[in-house]
């Protein structure tokens, strides 16, 4: 009895893990701190099962750095994750799998690291 009582409770845990949200550190960006500044606009729109979130930098170094150390944390998360760097910036995509659903996580920044974007997309239901 013990023994059904404990797999039923383990699995219980296990499947309330699951349907959490997953917990993004780049969320955590759009939480209104950025508002008022003026190099800074963002962008939200959820429509027909579709969240999307974007935030666009403008020569602000200071914020471009707080969205890469960030995005960092993020990217330890996952090993699904692609970066590029070159002349024309840096670029990253990270992938995080949440309720059989994918959510994309992507930067663009200048050559100078004072511009940047940074991109939250996926099915809502990866959100949930």
């Amino acid at each position: 009895m013990k023994r059904i009582l404990i797999i039923f409770l383990t699995t219980v845990v296990a499947l309330m893990a699951n349907a959490k949200a997953p917990k993004m550190s780049v969320e955590e960006l759009f939480d209104g701190r950025y508002n008022q500044e003026k190099t800074v606009s963002t962008f939200f729109s959820k429509d027909n099962g579709s969240y999307f979130r974007m935030m666009q930098v403008n020569d602000n170094p200071a914020i471009v750095k707080k969205i890469a150390d960030t995005l960092a944390k993020d990217k330890a998360k996952t090993d699904r994750y692609f970066e590029q760097s070159g002349e024309g910036g840096k670029s990253v995509i990270v992938k995080i799998t949440n309720n059989g659903e994918t959510i994309d996580i992507g930067f663009q920044q200048d050559p100078s690291g004072k511009s940047a974007t940074l991109f939250i997309k996926g099915p809502e239901k990866a959100f949930k």
